[in-house]
């Protein structure tokens, strides 16, 4: 208990020991005015490091912005290949549809000419001339009167102008 008691005065001891206060330091001009100078140079060196990171992160921001326009380019040139594609898909299938047609036509010219060649044999065993017969233009008819001759009125199958 004795052991209890003197570790317990001990304590208490050191406890208002520490709440004492300590002797006043003596400040010479020099000392304070090395610490001012310290202060700026702490503040200085705060304000080097803040505008240094102020600079990296502005420059951290241009290459991400740099990086999503070109990432941007990239998905516009995707789709800008994309519409090319579907556009020469079409333009593929328009061809086929054409190549299809040209066919057909070309195959019904063929049955055309196929009957003519047959009429004209059947015409060749029925002993009628093949030969083609020319239509004489019809003579314009002229009038004259005293002042103005008459004119002729000539249609090309455009109407009457």
């Amino acid at each position: 208990m004795k052991l209890r008691n003197v570790i317990a005065s001990a304590l208490i001891g050191a406890f208002l020991l520490a709440l004492t206060p300590g002797p006043r330091a003596m400040a010479d001009g020099a000392a304070s005015t090395r610490n001012i100078l310290m202060g700026l140079g702490a503040a200085a060196a705060t304000l080097i490091i803040i505008n240094h990171n102020k600079q990296v992160h502005a420059k951290y921001a241009r290459d991400a912005a740099r990086q999503a326009a070109l990432e941007n380019q990239r998905n516009d040139a995707e789709a800008a290949y994309r519409a090319e594609e579907r556009a020469y898909r079409h333009e593929l299938a328009v061809s086929e549809a054409l190549q299809h047609e040209v066919a057909v036509k070309d195959r019904i010219i063929a049955q055309q000419n196929a009957l003519i060649e047959r009429q004209k044999a059947q015409l060749a065993q029925l002993g009628i001339s093949q030969q083609p017969i020319a239509v004489a233009p019809v003579p314009a008819v002229k009038t004259k009167t005293a002042q103005h001759p008459v004119a002729q009125m000539i249609s090309y199958g455009w109407g009457t102008l």
